[in-house]
């Protein structure tokens, strides 16, 4: 399906999720190129591919890649899209500078909250910032080779306002190239909803001895803890003037059992021994809910847990 272009797109950080998107981006026949660092000679030799679980497992190449070892051979774009783990955030402004302009519209895919806000920070809070929140199941198997296990969707939602005439060209975009979309008007009411299932089962899979997903719902004292975690998290929100509703909660428990022995992707990480996004996703969530007086145990325990299980 084409697609209505919006001009020339960079992306840093294309692992699961930033691949997935940006395959089916190009795809679409956006003009994205990928900036590439450990899987960039993987990728030359093999290509890209996409795998569809859920049409049978279907394998499809990314044709015409544009791949690329380095910013600084990408250029100015009229998009950014940063999906790189959040623990590459304070080294991220040197990495894109190459290939931000004047006019260069921001969108990150990260976990985690406070990403759009370290964007303006670095390039200006005056330019269209956008966070998509990516509600799915996508894991990359290998240096080029990235399978998508439950579509989901995205939520975007643009850093101090609702999504703008700018920011909806890139949603439209994501949307042409067959991905779920949905728009929040509150950015920060789509983080904290992104947090219900992220600080749980990404959380329990690390502190709960390296476990799936399926493990943590078989396990009665697990799932009281997940949902403890949860009603933390909607406790928060609230007191950030943000409702979440309890059908929303158990919505995640119905959605996370058809995943079956799934690894999120923060387990992913520690087993590899990469960086964990500790702060990004457990960190500024509980000090932003102890900031608006809110007690957060259960929270507070994991976080401590994860701190001392990556060493």
């Amino acid at each position: 399906m084409k697609s209505q272009m919006v001009g020339k797109i960079g992306l840093v950080g294309p692992g699961a999720v930033g691949g997935y998107y940006g395959g089916l981006l190009a795809l679409s026949g956006q003009d994205i190129h990928f900036h590439f660092r450990s899987s960039y000679d993987s990728v030359q030799e093999n290509g890209l591919w996409l795998v569809h679980h859920g049409e049978g497992g279907r394998r499809e190449p990314v044709d015409g890649l544009h791949a690329h070892s380095s910013t600084e051979s990408i250029g100015v774009c009229d998009w950014v899209i940063v999906a790189s783990k959040a623990t590459a955030n304070s080294t991220l402004p040197d990495l894109i500078r190459p290939l931000v302009g004047d006019h260069t519209r921001l969108l990150t895919l990260q976990n985690g909250m406070g990403n759009a806000e370290n964007l303006g920070d670095a390039f200006g809070h005056d330019r269209t910032i956008l966070a998509g929140l990516c509600f799915t199941c996508i894991n990359r198997t290998s240096p080029h080779v990235i399978e998508s296990l439950l579509p989901g969707y995205v939520q975007f939602g643009e850093l101090g306002q609702t999504i703008s005439e700018e920011g909806r060209s890139i949603v439209n975009a994501f949307q042409s190239a067959g991905v779920r979309v949905r728009e929040s008007e509150s950015l920060d009411e789509a983080l904290w909803r992104k947090l219900c299932w992220n600080i749980p089962f990404n959380g329990l899979a690390i502190a709960g001895g390296g476990i799936t997903t399926d493990l943590i719902l078989a396990d009665p004292i697990l799932t009281q803890r997940a949902r403890d975690l949860m009603l933390e998290v909607q406790a928060g929100a609230k007191a950030h003037n943000i409702e979440i509703e309890d059908s929303f909660l158990d919505r995640q428990f119905e959605l996370t059992e058809p995943m079956g022995p799934y690894k999120p992707s923060s387990l992913i990480d520690f087993l590899d021994d990469k960086p964990v996004e500790i702060d990004a996703i457990w960190g500024e969530a509980l000090r932003r809910g102890e900031a608006k007086g809110v007690e957060m145990p259960e929270l507070k325990k994991l976080d401590q847990q994860l701190i001392e299980a990556v060493g």
